[in-house]
């Protein structure tokens, strides 16, 4: 049974349930429910529909005396059907607006600063999943010299990401020959894929290592060093507020759900996997309870929305929190925030 099969009725004391369960913390009973103004019905009407939604499904009674809880179930068809909008206020916008001072910013510093505003408007946890490897573009590279057996390499992609390698040098190079080192591979690969630039490479010095002069010889293989360990490097993600999560009533009174909990976001794989399905969805994505791979979040709730660059995606951001949140404020932030940081990569003003 869905939303759609429920009695006008019953979709009204489903969704006031969860709209009290959610502000209060607490079970909620058919006496609470008749003095809501927009429910006209007896507290025993109110409890044989009451009655009927837990035998669905929908509601649960964590005691014998107590009201009643949503269910996974519950929640899903509240957040499907008979959800809210929330309309952002101009102070949420605002807050979420990537100005002046990101305007300079590394792709990285941009993407941490979004999360930690999104953590801090819904008292949550903020994730965001980086660019991946293969979906990087080169745009150039630099080499500059630590010393005579060390060099640094600052690859740049095309929407912005740096990362930084540290490359052992076996034969001297002066920073003159390393800069025309850059200028060469700049110029033969700008544009092209993370991926695709390392396949050139392999494949120039496999096909043509006689016929290859010394600097050419020396720029691809600083490159296939530079860039090998970039390509095969684990997608990475940036957690922020962590701490807000593990404060809130529904996990700092019980310790078995907060362990749980703190295994979750110490095994940061986990949290991969878990935005690069939500990187599988031009939707939002909202995954509750249940809803998620892993055991250790089936207390939480995930609401993620992919990123772009242009027309293409390249990571997602969204919040980890309890059950019991407000799906509707969540939702708008975590949409909002995915299209600003989208119009900032594609702004060209990185």
């Amino acid at each position: 049974m869905d939303a759609l099969e429920l009695a006008q009725r019953n979709r009204e004391i489903l969704r006031a349930i969860v709209n009290t369960f959610v502000e209060t913390g607490e079970p909620v009973g058919s006496r609470t429910l008749s003095k809501n103004a927009d429910i006209a019905l007896s507290p025993a009407t109110i409890r044989n529909i009451m009655s009927d939604l837990a035998d669905a499904g929908f509601l649960t009674k964590p005691h014998v005396s107590s009201g009643r809880l949503p269910t996974d179930l519950g929640y899903r068809v509240f957040v499907n059907d008979l959800m809210d909008s929330h309309t952002l206020t101009s102070e949420e916008q605002e807050s979420m607006r990537l100005g002046a001072t990101a305007q300079a910013a590394q792709i990285e510093q941009v993407l941490a600063q979004a999360t930690r505003i999104l953590s801090e408007l819904t008292n949550t946890a903020g994730l965001v999943l980086l660019p991946a490897g293969e979906q990087l573009h080169f745009k150039h590279i630099n080499f500059v010299k630590m010393s005579e057996e060390k060099t640094l390499a600052v690859i740049v992609s095309m929407s912005g990401v740096v990362q930084n390698r540290v490359i052992p040098m076996e034969t001297p190079v002066s920073q003159d020959e390393l800069n025309r080192i850059s200028n060469l591979l700049n110029e033969e690969f700008s544009g092209l894929s993370l991926r695709e630039v390392r396949e050139k490479i392999v494949q120039k010095m496999a096909h043509a290592r006689d016929s290859l002069d010394t600097l050419y010889r020396q720029a691809l293989e600083l490159s296939k060093e530079a860039l090998s360990e970039s390509e095969d490097a684990q997608e990475s993600v940036f957690v922020e507020g962590a701490s807000r999560v593990f404060s809130q009533p529904d996990f700092a009174t019980n310790a078995e759900k907060l362990q749980s909990l703190y295994r979750t976001f110490e095994e940061r794989e986990k949290l991969v996997r878990l935005l690069d399905k939500c990187l599988g969805s031009s939707d939002i994505t909202i995954l509750i309870g249940s809803e998620n791979d892993f055991e250790e979040m089936k207390d939480c709730s995930v609401v993620a929305q992919r990123y772009y660059m242009d027309d293409r995606p390249l990571g997602s951001i969204g919040i980890i929190g309890p059950k019991r949140m407000r799906y509707d404020r969540a939702v708008s932030l975590v949409e909002w925030t995915a299209d600003s940081v989208s119009k900032f990569l594609s702004s060209g003003k990185r």
